[in-house]
């Protein structure tokens, strides 16, 4: 009896750092382009910034179904979560801005997505 409590112990202890490290990671702020992840891959091939991809192309349903990411400055795609793709639609649905949407993103990553708590138009 008293090896399972150790084992369990040092099992639940283990969890409860794992959990305490991932509950307090640091948000960061990402900057780059808003692309859909319908568009990124023809537009990361291109040279220069994206500035020229439009409202309109971001708000197609079939673009804005696939979701949407950040393109930073060095061709990295970064794609967001769900909250985050939400956030997108928002800010689309409220500005007047019809392209060049670089942007400054505030969240972490959880995997290969950034978990986005903050969108601010640049």
């Amino acid at each position: 009896m008293f090896c399972f409590r150790k084992i369990a112990f040092v099992y639940l202890a283990a969890l409860l750092c794992t959990l305490g490290a991932t509950s307090f990671a640091a948000d960061e702020v990402v900057n780059g382009y808003l692309l859909d992840v319908a568009c990124s891959g023809r537009r990361m091939q291109k040279p220069g910034p994206p500035a020229s991809h439009s409202r309109g192309c971001l708000q197609v349903p079939e673009c804005s179904n696939s979701g949407y990411g950040i393109l930073t400055a060095e061709k990295r795609f970064i794609r967001f979560d769900e909250q985050g793709n939400e956030k997108v639609r928002k800010l689309l649905a409220e500005t007047s801005r019809q392209s060049d949407f670089k942007i400054a993103v505030t969240g972490t990553m959880d995997g290969d997505r950034l978990k986005v708590s903050k969108i601010e138009l640049q």
